[in-house]
């Protein structure tokens, strides 16, 4: 009799520590996963539990859809990068029938709390919403022109003091943005 209750002890210990074992690890996996980090050209990024990418930007912690190496192939230059930060004002236009209306209206907010810019929205066709008639034809090295149009392409470029911006989903948007925001911050060049 004794003998079987010694046996049935060894079992408690062992299935004891067993799960203890399996409880360690799975804790220790748990936090190694949670405390790594990505690097992008000297920015800590980390993935948190909404799958976004979380990093500090100038003291500032700011959350991101997509990693910086995932927008390399959006054709962003630096000529137009230093364009947007040389000026005190920016105009944001697109066209009456943009599906990415409010979005842009968004986007515009961005830009006198991060980088002092004067940001301000307009529509390349008359329009009941009071908002001025903004294209290409106002774009000025004091005031350039961000124009925002849907297109089977993504990326941006620049003809005189006119930034042209193509998008071709609401994905894009947001990809497109993302890559001007880490530009303007110096996370991408």
């Amino acid at each position: 009799m004794r003998k079987k209750h010694k046996e049935k002890d060894k079992k408690g210990i062992f299935l004891v520590l067993f799960i203890a074992l399996i409880m360690l690890t799975s804790t220790i996996g748990y936090v190694f996963k949670e405390s790594s980090n990505e690097k992008y050209n000297g920015f800590s990024f980390s993935i948190g539990e909404d799958q976004r990418w979380h990093t500090k930007i100038n003291g500032i912690q700011m959350s991101f859809k997509y990693f910086p190496a995932d927008l390399e192939a959006i054709n962003l230059s630096s000529n137009i990068v230093d364009r947007i930060k040389t000026t005190n004002m920016i105009y944001f236009t697109h066209d009456l029938k943009n599906r990415y209306s409010g979005d842009i209206a968004l986007l515009k907010e961005i830009f006198w709390p991060y980088f002092q810019v004067y940001a301000e929205i307009g529509l390349t066709e008359k329009n009941d919403f009071g908002l001025p008639l903004i294209d290409c034809n106002n774009a000025t090295s004091a005031a350039p022109v961000i124009y925002i149009t849907e297109s089977n392409q993504t990326g941006f470029y620049m003809d005189n003091n006119c930034i042209t911006c193509e998008i071709n989903s609401r994905e894009d948007f947001i990809a497109v943005k993302e890559r001007l925001l880490y530009s303007l911050f110096g996370v991408m060049e």
